[in-house]
């Protein structure tokens, strides 16, 4: 999540914003106590944020581009069939939730889904911000797809429509076990990915 362009102190108030945001909440996640997680004077946090909203949107940003890095690009380039690729995306959530679970003590879900539930009719520029990040999922969900297409594993067309579909199951996977804070659930449910892919 690091920026080698970005100030040391400014980095620290993203990551500790991202963390405070995904394991509480938006409103829960107080300004003080990001500023404590991050060691950083309050001073700080207004010197490179006019708002804990615009602290937010970074996070949101940050935390995408960090996940894209380490998992859709990876997987993307891994030479690695559609279908295989979805799988691998199916696997990798549940490694992080599941390590994040033990960690934390509870199954978190996704960060942005979590956030976009709380705050899509709070704040048009976060919902903007999280509403490209989702476009962003279904942009390499789609590749894969179309790529499980040509090869033939898939019956064809409509790839756009089918990542939509496939996000939304997923999130609503993650969703079902962070409440029912079981990793199990996910992994049932997640099972059907390709059902979904192929619909």
């Amino acid at each position: 999540m690091k920026t080698s362009s970005e100030p040391a102190t400014r980095q620290r108030l993203v990551a500790a914003a991202a963390e405070l945001l995904w394991e509480r909440s938006y409103q829960a996640a107080g300004v003080d106590e990001i500023c404590a997680r991050a060691s950083a004077k309050k001073g700080s946090f207004y010197h490179y944020f006019d708002s804990k909203t615009d602290l937010a949107i970074a996070a949101v940003e940050a935390s995408w581009r960090q996940t894209k890095e380490e998992v859709f690009e990876p997987i993307s380039r891994s030479g690695a069939g559609g279908l295989e690729q979805l799988r691998t995306i199916v696997d990798s959530a549940d490694r992080l939730q599941t390590e994040v679970r033990e960690k934390k003590g509870a199954y978190l879900g996704c960060p942005f889904g979590s956030l976009g539930q709380e705050m899509a009719h709070q704040d048009e520029r976060l919902r903007a911000a999280l509403d490209a990040v989702f476009t962003g999922h279904c942009q390499f969900l789609r590749a894969a797809i179309e790529a499980a297409q040509e090869a033939g594993e898939l019956p064809g067309g409509e790839s756009a429509r089918r990542a939509e579909n496939v996000f939304a199951f997923l999130e609503g996977a993650l969703l079902l076990a962070k409440v029912g804070n079981d990793p199990e659930k996910f992994r049932r449910i997640a099972a059907a990915i390709v059902a979904v892919a192929a619909a």
